[in-house]
């Protein structure tokens, strides 16, 4: 699977993200983290095996680990 990294357009709090890669019908694929990330405008995340990935600016990237899991569709 080939992915791109995300640049966050504005600065928000996260603490789950939903509609990764594998979503499909009435279900749809999240990643629930440890504990919520603030993420800032320029910063650029993406996800690889469970953990989310975010890097500012020219600083190495942070890892913050979470769990993935499938949430029905309302």
């Amino acid at each position: 699977m080939q992915t791109e990294p995300v640049t966050a357009g504005r600065a928000e709090l996260v603490d789950g993200l939903e509609g990764l890669p594998g979503s499909s019908g009435g279900c749809r694929l999240a990643l629930t983290l440890a504990s919520p990330v603030l993420l800032r405008v320029g910063d650029v995340w993406w996800v690889e095996d469970e953990v989310l990935y975010v890097q500012r600016k020219d600083a190495p990237a942070v890892a913050h680990r979470g769990g993935l899991e499938w949430r029905r569709q309302w």
